[in-house]
């Protein structure tokens, strides 16, 4: 842009940048929960899902006959993550399908999405 003052250009793509990993077109970005349709629940446990020692996250998990695995987290009965790991994607490295989604404010829904190998905690709204 001629005119522009190069500053307040850098300021500004420095705020789109930091801005687009959770906005798109002016609303919140949101996953959709795996579809089970094809998953059998295969076990549950409880978990320490933020580290303090305590198993407060309860979780439910899902197999696929092709071996594809889901669980869910829920923590004082809110369900706040999903995640999805195909057993036919060596290395977990396809994001549309292995991932872990989030819900970060407990609104339902799914803001935050994760790869596998990333660190996941129960979100501030379900801690005590």
């Amino acid at each position: 842009m001629r005119g522009s003052d190069p500053k307040k250009l850098a300021t500004a793509a420095l705020l789109l940048a930091a801005v687009g990993g959770q906005v798109f077109g002016g609303q919140p970005r949101s996953f959709d929960p795996p579809d089970l349709a094809s998953f059998l629940l295969v076990g549950e446990e409880q978990a320490d899902g933020d580290g303090d020692g305590f198993k407060e996250t309860h979780i439910l998990r899902y197999m696929s006959s092709s071996g594809d695995r889901v669980f869910s987290m829920s923590t004082r009965n809110r369900l706040w993550a999903w995640s999805l790991e195909s057993h036919g994607d060596a290395g977990g490295q396809d994001a549309d399908r292995n991932y872990v989604i989030r819900d970060s404010d407990c609104d339902g829904i799914f803001d935050q999405r994760y790869g596998l190998d990333e660190e996941f905690l129960v979100p501030d709204c379900l801690r005590k």
